[in-house]
């Protein structure tokens, strides 16, 4: 992986994580507010961070099921002797150094 594609997945982690701490943080503060009845704009915005928290919910889920198939996949896989995971050396290729 380029060093650059390396950094900006981890700068993409790092405001996922600050999205859902400040979401939930928000969620936290404002649970208690006086509501000023059907037009309340805290409660419109509550329910818009929810709305977010569950998205990234689903990407979680999405995400925790793609890899759980990939690991039974290659677990499988390797048990069939499929594929290897071995380093080619020059001892494996039975290669004489000496002349």
């Amino acid at each position: 992986m380029k060093p650059q594609k390396r950094l900006l997945a981890g700068i993409m982690c790092i405001g996922m994580l600050l999205v859902l701490f400040v979401s939930s943080a928000y969620i936290a503060h404002e649970a208690s507010h006086d509501c000023a009845g059907e037009a309340c704009e805290i409660c419109e915005r509550i329910a818009q961070t929810e709305a977010v928290l569950q998205s990234f919910l689903l990407l979680g889920a999405v995400l925790l099921a793609l890899f759980a198939l990939i690991t039974l996949t290659r677990t499988k896989q390797a048990g069939q002797g499929v594929c290897s995971y071995a380093v080619s050396t020059l001892v494996s290729w039975k290669v004489r150094l000496n002349s």
